[in-house]
């Protein structure tokens, strides 16, 4: 009798937490029993692809519950593996502490002068359980196994998302020649945000890229092929413009390094295409519409404006962080009643406390002056320092981790590149589902960095190189 109670009380535990989504217990159970058998590595990648698409506007409750889920999945990995002797926690990158000490004292600083000195609570706390997260999926990294298992997850979310904005657009009732039409309505998956759903296509791209490149043929390949082509249906039917400008130079980059022949053939293959386009009208027309070039910059020069203006009006300190939302209003470059100024004021209302600028210098030199500036300049500086260090490092040795590295340092200078258009992807408020791909990325080139090479000759060599 004992048993057949505790059973049934086991058994009500996901019909009490998940009420109406009960019908998700099913995937959860078999996730479980998947767990179960594969181990600790593909409980991670669960996690991982459950952060990254149980987010936005898919399910409230639902994500709350697989959040608390996660984190504590986390946490306990993390204290099982090295429990609360801090001295055996992986170490990280003196300049990485340095950036962590600046952006805390210029946020800090920038709250204390500002008018509004607590709106940026909730958005440090946020931030610093972020780093937190960041931190655990940097000491889970015990070989180049589980940085293969990360960005499995990431295309894996990838092909998610492909298969959501099909499903959508035919849903919808769109058909091919839809996709050029003006009044389609851009798909954002499960996210609720087009710009951190495409970032994950910025961050996979370069990766599968490299793949083909360094994979001899095989059914591996082949279904690389086929993920590649899928999630170039996924992009055009995203229709992000800063996605597909980093994906291009990421490319371009991953085929100077690896290949210079196929790099030129990819440039002269380009300039032939665009030729092309750009003389035969009929095609003109649909690059035009695809590309959304008639709207420009799509209304970003009037926000990189307000932005500039509140840089003029406060130089040192900015607004203060969480600021912007009070102030916002009073440097609209249009009449509230209008078209643009009602679409400014939704954009404001969705966003929260969210800095509109699309440039993430501007987002941090706004709200926190001077030193935000410093320190959003300081991250790409850094990144870039490991990264080149860290290819130069493994140039002379194994081709696999060499290639990898290589398709890493593209996919995090892709996303860095396309922060100059949206401020997404690199600090979003401790954005878990828009920053950790970029941090994955730039976790993984430190390891690989702070990891000393098998030659000890090679050691010496770029000893200097490291901390």
């Amino acid at each position: 009798m004992l048993p057949l109670l505790l059973a049934s009380i086991f058994l009500s535990i996901p019909a009490i937490v998940l009420g109406n989504d009960i019908v998700y217990a099913l995937p959860i159970l078999i996730t479980i029993l998947l767990s179960l058998i594969y181990g600790e590595r593909f409980i991670i990648a669960v996690i991982l692809i459950s952060l990254f698409t149980l987010v936005g506007e898919f399910n409230a409750s639902l994500r709350s519950v697989i959040h608390f889920v996660d984190f504590s999945l986390l946490g306990i990995f993390f204290l099982k593996r090295f429990g609360l002797n801090f001295n055996s926690y992986p170490r990280i990158p003196k300049s990485v502490i340095y950036f962590l000490m600046l952006y805390t004292i210029a946020f800090f600083l920038s709250s204390v002068m500002s008018k509004y000195p607590f709106a940026g609570i909730g958005i440090f706390a946020k931030q610093l359980a972020f780093f937190l997260i960041a931190y655990v999926f940097y000491s889970f990294i015990k070989d180049e196994g589980d940085l293969k298992n990360y960005f499995t997850s990431i295309v894996a979310v990838v092909f998610i998302f492909t298969t959501i904005f099909i499903i959508s657009f035919i849903s919808e009732g769109y058909d091919i020649i839809s996709i050029i039409s003006k009044s389609r309505v851009r798909v954002s998956a499960l996210t609720g945000n087009i710009e951190a759903a495409t970032n994950f296509y910025v961050i996979s791209f370069p990766l599968i890229v490299s793949f083909l490149l360094y994979r001899k043929k095989s059914i591996v390949k082949t279904a690389a092929w086929f993920i590649l082509f899928y999630s170039i249906i996924g992009l055009i039917l995203a229709m992000s413009r800063s996605a597909i400008l980093g994906i291009g130079f990421s490319t371009a980059f991953v085929f100077f390094m690896l290949k210079r022949k196929r790099f030129y053939q990819f440039l002269f293959t380009l300039m032939i295409i665009v030729l092309i386009f750009i003389v035969i009208d009929p095609l003109n027309e649909i690059v035009t519409q695809l590309f959304r070039i008639e709207e420009g910059v799509s209304v970003r020069d009037y926000l990189w404006l307000m932005a500039v203006n509140i840089i003029k009006d406060y130089p040192l300190f900015g607004l203060g962080p969480g600021a912007y939302p009070y102030e916002m209003l009073n440097y609209y470059p249009f009449m509230l009643n209008d078209y643009f100024g009602q679409v400014f004021i939704f954009f404001a209302d969705v966003s929260v406390s969210v800095n509109l600028a699309h440039n993430i210098f501007l987002v941090f030199f706004s709200e926190m002056g001077i030193l935000g500036l410093a320190t959003i300049i300081a991250l790409p500086i850094i990144y870039f320092r490991i990264g080149v260090k860290t290819i130069i490092k493994y140039k002379n040795n194994s081709n696999g981790k060499y290639y990898l590295i290589v398709a890493l340092f593209a996919a995090g200078a892709s996303v860095i590149l396309r922060n100059f258009f949206n401020s997404i992807g690199l600090l979003y408020i401790g954005g878990i589902h828009t920053d950790l791909p970029f941090w994955l990325v730039f976790i993984s080139l430190i390891y690989f960095y702070r990891t000393p090479l098998a030659d000890d000759t090679l050691a010496k060599n770029v000893r200097s190189f490291e901390n």
